[in-house]
């Protein structure tokens, strides 16, 4: 086998590891990128609400990972002056982003429309569950001139890039359909005196259609399904306290990934008007299991959302990107009709 051909079966390998082992990329700040998280998320907004997320991977070595994401949420009402049960869905449509390898020479980017449909089941409070269908393509796209060939090196002089490598043609980028389906539970109490203001649960699953993924011509490679599985209950410690417990557990093919955690939320006692109204500070802390610690502050207004995230790696990986963690920010805003910011999660 010529060395060409040997690193072509390498760069596959390594690009199976990246989608197969370690998932398709997750945000940190996973309810903030909802219609990525799960579709069906998407029937919790009462108001238009468009949001962005960007994360940055081992940002001091030569090759970080960066993912960025952004999405618009649009309710659908079967009647405004009913709540909740005249929110009956709603539509969104996502675009992502995801970079890595030396100089950032493989790219994958997608996008999506999503429908979700409100099923309520009480007319006294938000008891609902939420059904979901997501529509979407992914490109992955491999940039061959920045990929260095065995054959390409000439022993006088090294490297010599106007060698062209006999197998760089079986490399092809690929564009290809995705399938997502997701499914959300949501109890609201109705009333503030009690200490359990919500509980929630959802499930999605990504990659139905099994799509082919691969990027050298005439092989097959098929995506795994992407399972999720998310929940969290909200306790009221206050008038203007809570504090809620989150998780997150994803399985694709053999691997999972399970994040837990809290938030702490705090109502500021600021006389803020306009869209600063009703400032609510939020500060988290996180553990994905083997993997790392996550600290989190997010503030919330009746417009506007931000949150900031930092991951620190705790396993034997932290030697070999030199401590380096990982940063997240999040950013929306929710086109709201008066009234107070709703902690969700």
């Amino acid at each position: 086998m010529k060395k060409g051909s040997i690193l072509i079966v390498l760069l596959l390998g390594v690009l199976g590891i990246k989608n197969s082992l370690a998932q398709d990329p997750v945000f940190s700040q996973f309810y903030n990128s909802p219609i990525y998280l799960n579709p069906a998320l998407i029937g919790e907004e009462e108001n238009m609400f468009v949001n962005f997320a960007h994360r940055s991977q081992w940002g001091n070595l030569e090759f970080p990972y960066t993912t960025s994401q952004i999405s618009l949420i649009v309710p659908y009402f079967k009647d405004k002056h009913i709540k909740p049960e005249g929110n009956i869905g709603g539509i969104g449509v996502s675009f992502y982003g995801d970079e890595a390898g030396q100089g950032s020479n493989l790219k994958t980017y997608g996008g999506n429309a999503s429908f979700a449909y409100n099923l309520h089941l009480s007319s006294k409070s938000v008891n609902r569950i939420t059904f979901a269908m997501q529509l979407g393509f992914i490109h992955k796209n491999i940039d061959r001139n920045k990929l260095e060939w065995g054959e390409q090196y000439n022993p006088f002089i090294g490297f010599d890039n106007t060698i062209v490598p006999a197998e760089l043609s079986l490399i092809q980028n690929r564009t290809f359909f995705d399938i997502t389906a997701g499914v959300f539970w949501r109890y609201f109490a109705n009333s503030d005196q009690k200490t359990v203001q919500s509980i929630y649960s959802g499930y999605s699953a990504g990659h139905l259609n099994h799509p082919d993924e691969s990027v050298l011509e005439g092989s097959v490679n098929r995506l795994p399904v992407l399972h999720k599985l998310h929940g969290g209950i909200i306790f009221r410690l206050g008038e203007k306290t809570s504090i809620s417990t989150n998780y997150l557990s994803l399985v694709q093919d053999r691997v999972n990934q399970t994040n837990v955690g809290s938030f702490l939320s705090y109502k500021l006692p600021f006389d803020t008007k306009g869209q600063m109204s009703n400032l609510v500070a939020r500060v988290g802390a996180w553990y994905r299991v083997q993997d790392s610690f996550i600290a989190s502050i997010e503030f919330l207004t009746n417009n506007l959302q931000f949150g900031f995230s930092y991951d620190w790696n705790v396993t034997s990986l932290r030697y070999n990107n030199r401590g380096a963690g990982s940063f997240e920010i999040s950013m929306g805003y929710r086109f709201y009709k008066p009234a107070p910011p709703k902690v969700r999660y």
